[in-house]
């Protein structure tokens, strides 16, 4: 039944919709996910940054776990005389469940529920129904891989975000679950990575976990020492908030990107780990830290 669902999405493929099925599958892509969390963490609300950070992570490492444990080959790798793929080099890891079912669902459904606009609430559905559909479009996952996505980030939204939401009212049992997170997750995810380098963690099944949770762990680790240094403010004009996200960005993908060219190929993912900590760890205090000392933002007990 798989197959024939699949076999017709290959049937109806075109050049119109291969494009917009790759613009639906980027919006459920790291890239994307950083833009936006970042924009709202920033500029308009801490908290609902905080609690779709928190949620979206942790979401995304569960879907990362069950990747690991059950170990299912994609469609055009278990039937490459049947299915073409595109857009590749997104498919990462195995194919149970979908990694950007599961982002998206779970992304667009915290939109979904933190903000009452109507516009907004519609895109938000629209987009976790279209995002997964192109996936089975670009034939590299399977129905049921799509499914369990969306069931999975749904669900961490309703049954996860209100225990985030309810911690970062609670600042100082904050301060401790971050720092257990970050200490914990830290040495877990270094620990894959030195595994990894020595190939007895196989990539396939560990490597985007291992990012995954190097992220999450240098952003609680960020977020522990701006609440105790920090905690800055998302007040702001327009250009203020604008030159936040440009710099921010910028430094973001100069960890992201301008570090590989001082990796070697034989500790490439002890350099990921590098990569992946410092981009969460510069999402939630190196840039809020640097923003305040150069105007960019200011700390909360400097307001007037």
């Amino acid at each position: 039944m798989q197959l024939e669902i699949m076999l017709f999405f290959q049937s109806i493929q075109c050049s119109f919709l291969t494009v917009l099925a790759n613009i639906l599958s980027f919006m459920a892509e790291e890239t994307f996910f950083i833009l936006f969390v970042l924009i709202i963490y920033w500029n308009m609300d801490k908290k609902k940054g905080f609690v779709i950070f928190s949620t979206l992570l942790t979401a995304l490492l569960s879907m990362q776990v069950l990747k690991a444990i059950f170990r299912i080959d994609r469609p055009f790798v278990k039937h490459p005389d049947l299915i073409r793929a595109d857009r590749v080099e997104t498919a990462t890891g195995y194919s149970f469940p979908s990694g950007h079912s599961t982002g998206a669902s779970s992304f667009f459904s915290l939109i979904f529920s933190l903000y009452k606009n109507r516009i907004l609430r519609t895109i938000s559905v629209i987009l976790i129904i279209l995002i997964p559909l192109s996936r089975l479009y670009l034939g590299v996952h399977w129905p049921l891989d799509v499914a369990v996505g969306i069931m999975l980030g749904i669900c961490f939204t309703c049954f996860v975000s209100p225990l985030f939401s309810k911690l970062y009212d609670d600042k100082q049992k904050l301060k401790s679950v971050s720092l257990a997170i970050a200490s914990a997750g830290l040495c877990i995810s270094f620990i894959f990575a030195i595994l990894l380098d020595l190939a007895i963690l196989e990539e396939l099944q560990f490597s985007d976990l291992m990012k995954n949770l190097a992220v999450y762990s240098g952003g609680f680790l960020g977020l522990y020492l701006e609440m105790r240094m920090i905690n800055f403010s998302t007040e702001g004009n327009i250009k203020v908030k604008t030159l936040r996200i440009i710099a921010g960005l910028l430094g973001a993908l100069l960890f992201m990107e301008g570090l590989k060219v001082l990796i070697p190929s034989a500790v490439y993912f002890s350099g990921s780990f590098i990569r992946y900590s410092l981009v969460g760890f510069w999402a939630t205090f190196l840039f809020p830290y640097l923003a305040t000392k150069t105007s960019l933002m200011k700390k909360e007990e400097n307001l007037q």
